[in-house]
């Protein structure tokens, strides 16, 4: 897949995750997210930070600045504008550097085109976790949600083997046999079979 698939499923990713972020109000901080350990205050500045991280990572920053990144507050006086301005930069290095090298993220080396994968789902996943937390659908588009569920699934299974997510939800298919939504389907595999979806036409 070349990088301007790439960044149309970024492109998507990106709108999911703000189209998520723009219906948070000052009382749904505090709320428990669709990750449990986590506020939706605290998920909004992981997913925020995580720009942050993932542009050190493909700059070939050391892990330890990579990781001093985690305490850090991101959330600055615009949760929305905060994170353009690091999604921005993550962006621009995505279009300068050497995708095929490897990068020292904390599950191990991988090379710069895994970590984009990942943060198509980070994005995309942590929006249907924001929704939960403020009690909306999921807004996937159906063409997101059909590239994840058909090119990122192994990668999704993957990082679940690793803590990165819960265990399989549900099988892939209704009780009556039908098949699932491919947007039900990542949300199953991601151990989040539960969230409510709203499916947005592709465009």
């Amino acid at each position: 897949m070349d990088l301007s698939d790439i960044d149309k499923y970024l492109d998507r990713a990106e709108t999911c995750w703000e189209t998520a972020l723009s219906r948070v109000v000052e009382a749904d901080l505090d709320s428990p997210s669709g990750c449990r350990e986590w506020t939706n205050e605290q998920l909004i500045n992981h997913l925020i930070g995580g720009g942050l991280r993932y542009e050190k990572l493909l700059a070939q920053a050391p892990p330890a600045i990579v990781e001093a990144t985690r305490g850090q507050n991101h959330l600055g006086e615009d949760r929305l504008e905060s994170f353009r301005a690091h999604e921005r930069a993550f962006r621009k290095t995505t279009g300068e550097c050497d995708l095929d090298a490897e990068v020292p993220h904390r599950i191990g080396p991988i090379s710069g085109h895994q970590l984009v994968k990942m943060r198509i789902l980070e994005l995309a996943l942590h929006a249907a976790d924001l929704s939960a937390g403020t009690g909306d659908e999921w807004p996937i588009d159906d063409s997101l949600a059909e590239f994840m569920s058909t090119e990122l699934s192994g990668l999704i299974v993957e990082l679940g083997s690793t803590g990165g997510y819960a265990p399989p939800s549900a099988d892939d298919h209704a009780d009556e046999g039908a098949p699932v939504s491919y947007a039900q389907r990542v949300l199953n595999i991601s151990g989040r079979g539960e969230i409510a979806i709203a499916v947005l036409p592709g465009h």
